[in-house]
């Protein structure tokens, strides 16, 4: 979708074009949505013709469904009781109700806004788990530029998922066009300065460690090992592994982008 939630204010429109994104252009969806609301699909269908409306638990029920972070669940509840009022009077307060929650995020995208590079505060937020990176670098595979599946390739909720291209968003560091999602602009460097740099190694090298426990040997390298060397050499072998780490990056840089891994590189005095 070109349009995320906020950008309607008739919640059927909205699933409609959710609908229509999907891929096969959303078939088999209306029975997916008609068995987590636990309905016939005739009332589905009654419902996105605007014959029925939904209830407020059938709402709350596709939230999940729809991998509604909690602003975009609240504002899709307000959408339904828009169509459910059955006064002028309520009409208006919900709407008025609806606009206040639109221009809340109009306020929070230019306070965010797009940057440059992150903040003290952002960066707090993005390296306080490896999902933010890990998302962060998939959207540079175009097979996973969707929250669907980069939700089913991480194992991740879909709520935590949108939470995160939410926060990226905000931040300029992912944009949403024709259907996918995407990198943007912002600009991420971690020194080995930050205070966050050992929080963005512990949470690799946890990786490393679940790694190994899924004993993925084909598709992945791990080395231990514990010496006894001069102290000439520690400078020579760091030397080594810098110049080994320059060369990968170079072929990083050219390589296509296929597939998510992990680079850890271990080499410290015990």
């Amino acid at each position: 979708m070109d349009k995320e939630i906020f950008d309607y204010s008739d919640y059927r429109e909205y699933l409609l074009a959710w609908i229509a994104s999907r891929p096969n252009k959303g078939r088999g969806l209306r029975v997916s949505i008609a068995e987590t609301i636990h309905s016939p699909v005739s009332h589905v269908s009654q419902v996105l013709k605007g014959i029925s409306n939904l209830s407020f638990e059938q709402a709350e029920g596709l939230n999940e469904l729809l991998g509604h972070s909690t602003e975009q669940a609240d504002y899709f509840l307000l959408l339904v009781q828009l169509q459910r009022a059955g006064t002028p009077k309520l009409r208006a307060r919900l709407k008025t109700q609806i606009e206040k929650a639109r221009a809340k995020r109009l306020v929070l995208k230019d306070r965010l806004g797009v940057k440059s590079e992150l903040s003290r505060e952002d960066q707090v937020i993005f390296y306080s788990s490896w999902h933010y990176v890990a998302v962060h670098i998939l959207l540079t595979i175009p097979e996973f530029q969707t929250k669907e599946k980069i939700a089913r390739h991480l194992k991740l909720s879909l709520k935590r998922v949108t939470e995160i291209l939410e926060f990226m968003m905000n931040l300029g560091l992912a944009e949403l066009k024709n259907g996918k999602y995407i990198v943007g602009t912002t600009r991420i460097h971690l020194g080995n300065d930050s205070a966050m740099i050992t929080k963005h190694h512990i949470n690799w090298r946890l990786q490393a460690i679940q790694s190994l426990e899924r004993e993925d040997f084909l598709d992945s390298l791990h080395y231990s090992s514990v010496v006894s060397i001069s102290c000439e050499d520690v400078t020579q072998i760091k030397s080594v592994l810098v110049k080994a780490i320059e060369n990968a990056k170079n072929l990083i840089r050219d390589s296509k982008e296929e597939e998510l891994h992990s680079f850890c590189i271990d080499f410290f005095r015990v």
